[in-house]
């Protein structure tokens, strides 16, 4: 493990001119592109309650495809991106991602924030056959081989270049290990994401010793609007901390009911395990400074110059920082890139081959993909503070946690749950 505290970082504010955009523009019609032309497609919640993430994930997209086309593009052709509303369904998710591959023609896709769509997704992506980088759903079963667990659907066209929620729980368990707190509860989204939060959750805390006791669950459904009950509920538990895997909307309508309850004062450490994943919507509430949050990217680390760059450049458009879903669908367009020009072409099995195993550099530092395919990258959980030079939530100090996938194994060696890495 490795901590930071963040050091003043000079920068330039910068304008956007009205009416300015993306210097090169998403594709929004179907058909061939000829062979002058990589057509990749990208499947996001783009409407409803975190429609958040789609957004920020075509800024990072666009990013790097203009980059990209700006640069000579693949092997001297243009990479054009068709972007689908998963809706955060299932279906919608499986027949945009049919579409793409049966109607568009695309060479690969990547995507998806949604745990539960991800594990229906995965075996699609074998059964069509083409390659599938996540860019953000966490579960771990998706990068765990058909058969490891029941409900593993891993197979040899799915990867993913963030990190998974058993890594970031690995994270967790060693924040928890670190605090003055025995008693925990957690209150999460009634899906498998929330379901599996808590499970590796205390899977990790008995494999790497950490005196923990857990007291408490509530596990309200997606986009509830009255987390009164299930707030109350916790509360009089009394427990001593409490681990949220909340996200989108529902975070924020959860952190404003929970300031208005005075959870913040009765409890004293509250971990939210996707905190940073988003800017906050303007109507809803920050994270509480001196609560612990994980990312699976932060703009500030490591401090080296892909990252820097990256940082600076998206603020320039965007005057906000760069989230990471941002970051990761910015990756994946560099991931087929490489992958691309290393094969010499688009075929899909030549793009697969291209993927399993490879070492590969961004923002968000080196890493490879294990035997699983899966990021090796690190765990990132911190401290929230909010920053006036950057207008922005930030984690300060920050500490990195190295998931290495035999620590892991270890941890959770008395588990039956897969590390997915």
């Amino acid at each position: 493990m490795s901590s930071e505290n963040r050091s003043s970082v000079g920068r330039r504010r910068f304008l956007q001119a009205a009416g300015a955009g993306t210097a090169v523009a998403l594709a929004g019609c179907s058909g061939g592109g000829g062979d002058d032309v990589v057509r990749l497609g990208a499947t996001y919640i783009l409407s409803g309650f975190a429609s958040l993430y789609g957004e920020a994930a075509e800024r990072g997209l666009e990013m790097a495809q203009s980059e990209i086309n700006d640069n000579g593009g693949i092997d001297g052709r243009d990479v054009e991106v068709i972007v689908r509303d998963t809706e955060a369904s299932a279906d919608t998710a499986i027949q945009q991602m049919r579409s793409l591959v049966e109607e568009d023609n695309v060479d690969g896709l990547f995507g998806l924030d949604s745990s539960g769509v991800a594990q229906a997704v995965a075996p699609q992506a074998a059964e069509l056959g083409i390659p599938y980088m996540i860019t953000h759903a966490a579960t771990p079963f998706v990068t765990s081989p058909e058969g490891e667990h029941e409900n593993s659907v891993g197979n040899d066209y799915v990867f993913r270049d963030a990190n998974n929620l058993a890594q970031d729980m690995y994270g967790a368990a060693q924040t928890a290990a670190e605090l003055d707190a025995t008693e925990w509860a957690t209150i999460g989204p009634d899906y498998a994401f929330g379901y599996e939060t808590w499970d590796y959750f205390q899977d990790f805390c008995a494999g790497l010793g950490v005196d923990a006791e857990f007291t408490a669950e509530q596990f309200p459904p997606l986009t509830t609007g009255d987390y009164t009950p299930y707030i109350s509920s916790i509360l009089d538990a009394e427990p001593d901390a409490v681990i949220t895997p909340l996200w989108g909307a529902d975070l924020t309508t959860f952190v404003g009911q929970a300031e208005d309850a005075g959870w913040f004062d009765q409890i004293d450490h509250t971990l939210f395990s996707v905190g940073m994943g988003t800017d906050l919507a303007s109507d809803g509430s920050p994270l509480p400074e001196g609560e612990y949050a994980s990312t699976r990217y932060d703009p500030f680390v490591p401090d080296t110059e892909a990252n820097n760059s990256f940082r600076e450049t998206y603020y320039e458009e965007h005057e906000t920082l760069p989230t990471y879903n941002a970051e990761g669908a910015y990756r994946a367009l560099y991931l087929y890139k490489e992958a691309i020009e290393s094969a010499g072409g688009t075929d899909p099995d030549a793009i697969v081959d291209e993927f399993t195993g490879m070492e590969h550099s961004g923002p968000v530092g080196d890493y490879r993909f294990s035997e699983k395919n899966q990021a090796t990258v690190p765990a990132i959980w911190g401290t929230v503070t909010y920053d006036d030079e950057w207008e922005s939530n930030v984690l300060d100090p920050v500490n990195v946690y190295d998931a290495n996938p035999d620590e892991m194994a270890d941890a959770l060696a008395d588990s039956d749950l897969p590390t997915g890495v």
